[in-house]
């Protein structure tokens, strides 16, 4: 067995790695908790519109890795790649509230963090799930999506933190 393979692994299973370390260290801050949550099912949801609406086909041949048969449904398209969008929403999110650049205790999180989801888009290529088009529009909606959510929270919602943690 080939050892690297463990790096496929990591590749293919990015999305709810980066989901579950993120809300890990977002739980004691629970506007943005909350914000995170939501956000990850719009932006699920915004994949599967964006996918219907773009209907961009995958590449031809794609190698065998777990779920290479599982192309149904909104699995059949390529654009925007779900992969990409939610490792790039996950580490974004990350970033933002937590500014590992300032806490030197988040710094090798969001190194380990930005490594896998680097390793995401790239297995997702080697085993041609997607074009490099593909992972790179993914990647930037997730971005700006967890962006976007973040500057909509800080701007109005943040004043009504109290409110919402009385609930």
């Amino acid at each position: 067995m080939n050892p690297f393979i463990i790096f496929d692994y990591l590749g293919h299973y990015g999305p709810p790695i980066l989901f579950l370390v993120t809300f890990y260290y977002l739980f004691d801050i629970h506007i943005y908790v909350f914000v995170f949550l939501f956000g990850s099912l719009v932006n699920c949801c915004i994949n599967m519109l964006l996918k219907q609406i773009f209907r961009e086909p995958r590449p031809q041949n794609p190698l065998v890795f777990i779920d290479s048969n599982d192309l149904i449904g909104n699995n059949y398209y390529g654009l925007p790649s779900g992969h990409a969008q939610s490792v790039f929403f996950s580490l974004t999110f990350f970033y933002k509230i937590l500014q590992p650049s300032s806490n030197t205790d988040y710094i090798f999180i969001f190194y380990i963090m930005s490594c896998i989801a680097v390793l995401t888009l790239y297995q997702r290529w080697k085993y041609r799930r997607h074009t490099i088009k593909q992972l790179i529009i993914g990647a930037i909606i997730g971005c700006v999506f967890a962006w976007t959510l973040i500057f909509i929270t800080k701007r109005y919602l943040h004043k009504y933190k109290d409110h919402f943690l009385t609930i």
